[in-house]
């Protein structure tokens, strides 16, 4: 490969898809460059693991803040464009938390941006030959009861409730990634989770 080469990847549903050569494309939101030029190597080579063996937990987290498989994807993607453009400053050895941070700023950015993001509606599982339909129907249906009621919660309490739940990470760490003290990150964690309740008994009661 000669220096002025560009190996390319784009996360997908999987993690990382690599694009062959002949469908090579400029460097835009949802494509990742991955530059092979002498001295870069290295850095480069960390990111792209980094990004391997983050990016289905990146999409997850995305996914619980914004609500939607497709729009997660976008976020992530972005998210890592950014890092990218400014890889050489950071240490790509241990970069978990970096790559959080980003996805959960981008994801928030988003949302206050007050674009509307679709409810996604591929509830479906590698599981589901093993449900019956009406089983299937009843848990796709609490699926999207949970993701509407969630979409309702204000962008910093669902991101803070997201981190505490999925990312099992303390007060004090959440308080860290958002910015926010620890009083704060308690208060919106204890109003998402009683709104969270009250929005499902509303939901429930309208069955």
């Amino acid at each position: 490969m000669g220096s002025g080469d560009r190996r390319m990847a784009r996360i997908g549903p999987g993690g990382v898809e690599r694009v062959e050569p002949e469908e090579r494309e400029p460097l835009v939101a949802g494509t990742i460059g991955m530059s092979a030029a002498p001295g870069s190597a290295s850095t480069d080579e960390l990111f792209e693991r980094a990004v391997r063996g983050n990016a289905r937990r990146l999409v997850a987290i995305a996914r619980g803040i914004v609500g939607n498989a497709s729009t997660a994807e976008d976020v992530v993607q972005q998210a890592m464009l950014n890092l990218y453009t400014h890889r050489h400053r950071y240490d790509w050895r241990e970069p978990g938390g970096l790559m959080r941070r980003t996805v959960v700023n981008e994801s928030l950015r988003l949302l206050r941006q007050n674009r509307p993001v679709m409810l996604a509606d591929d509830h479906g599982g590698p599981d589901d030959d093993a449900h019956s339909p009406a089983g299937a129907m009843m848990e796709n249906d609490t699926v999207v009861t949970v993701r509407r009621a969630v979409d309702q919660l204000p962008p910093n309490h669902r991101a803070a409730l997201v981190l505490c739940e999925y990312e099992n990470m303390s007060y004090a760490q959440i308080a860290d990634e958002l910015g926010a003290s620890i009083p704060q990150v308690k208060t919106w964690i204890h109003r998402a989770r009683r709104q969270l309740e009250g929005l499902l008994k509303e939901f429930a009661q309208t069955k």
